[in-house]
Parts: C-alpha cells; sequence; structure tokens
C-alpha cells in the first residue's frame, strides 16, 4: 500500500502538470516582481525628480504583492524552502524524528486545509460584495482570488509532503551516522 501511494506521488512529481505549476509560479513571481520595483521606481522618479505624485499606485502595488506573497509561499512550500522550527529534531533518534516529521506534517496538512476552507469563504463573500478600490476602481478580487489560489496550491503541496513522510521509510543505523 505505502509502496502504491510512493508510486504515485514519484509519478505526480515527475509529471507535467507539477512541472507546469512551478513554471507557472515561477512566471507569476517574476512578473509581480518586476512590476513592483518598476512602479515602485517609477513612483521615485516622478515623485523625486518631476516633482509630481503618481495617482493610484498603490493599489497597482496591493494586487502584485498579494500574488507575489501567497504564490511566494506555495513556492516556498513545494521547493522546503518555507520557515522551520526543527530545533526539537535535530536532537531526537532517528524514529523520534520520523514521528515528529510525521507529526507535524499531519499537522500542517489540517492547517493548509482549514485555511484553504476560509479562503474560499473569503472568496466567496468578495463575489457578494463586490469591493473596488478607491482611486482606479480595481476589483479587490483581483487580490483576494491570490489568496485562495496560494492557500490551494499551499495545501496541495503539504499534503503531498505528508504523504511523502508516511511513505519514506527509515534511514538504516550506518547510513543515519554517515558510515556509507
Amino acid at each position: 500500500m505505502l509502496k502504491t501511494i510512493r508510486d504515485c506521488l514519484d509519478r505526480l512529481k515527475a509529471s507535467l502538470f507539477w512541472g507546469w505549476l512551478l513554471k507557472i509560479q515561477e512566471l507569476i513571481l517574476f512578473i509581480t516582481s518586476c512590476v513592483m520595483i518598476g512602479i515602485l521606481g517609477a513612483v521615485v522618479i516622478c515623485r523625486y525628480v518631476l516633482r509630481v505624485d503618481l495617482f493610484g499606485y498603490d493599489e497597482i502595488v496591493m494586487i502584485s504583492a498579494f500574488w507575489m506573497y501567497f504564490i511566494g509561499s506555495s513556492y516556498a512550500m513545494e521547493k522546503h524552502e518555507h520557515v522551520r522550527a526543527d530545533i526539537l529534531e535535530r536532537i531526537l533518534p532517528p524514529k523520534g524524528k520520523k514521528a515528529l516529521r510525521i507529526f507535524a506534517s499531519l499537522l500542517q496538512s489540517l492547517v493548509a486545509i482549514e485555511t484553504l476552507n476560509l479562503s474560499v469563504a473569503y472568496i466567496v463573500n468578495g463575489v457578494k460584495i463586490w469591493p473596488t478600490t478607491s482611486a482606479w476602481g480595481l476589483p479587490l478580487m483581483t487580490s483576494m482570488s491570490a489568496v485562495t489560489v496560494g492557500f490551494v496550491v499551499m495545501a496541495f503541496y503539504v499534503v503531498v509532503q505528508f504523504l511523502e513522510e508516511i511513505t519514506t521509510p527509515l534511514p538504516d543505523a550506518a547510513a543515519e551516522k554517515g558510515e556509507l
């Protein structure tokens, strides 16, 4: 059973879907970073060189920042570069480390699923009231949807990591000590 799950996970991670998902995230991160740098550069030039104010730039920066932060969080989750507090894991024996990682992955999965539910409710409420920005009248759904998309992708990665954790065998004692 565990081998079957592991084989499915390996096929998933080698699939075009997985690769395209990462490429789309990288593209979104690149575009949003460029937009933010461009707008903030234009604000500096307008304000300090041309002595004029760039009207409503903060609304576009907000939308771009939401997409950058939430897609960046999901990308970091896939790359295992998210913030972790693994102090206890460092002092435990291999079986204790494994049990702690499984528990932490399970807890992360449960939290990710709950935040996913909350973010869907956030979007549903946003569709009902359809808020807009004050200066340009841009729909706030453009930034609100970043929250839900980010949590969907994060929840996906967290559940995959949990399944990987429970299907990864314990290393043998020689490998753990670095004798191989």
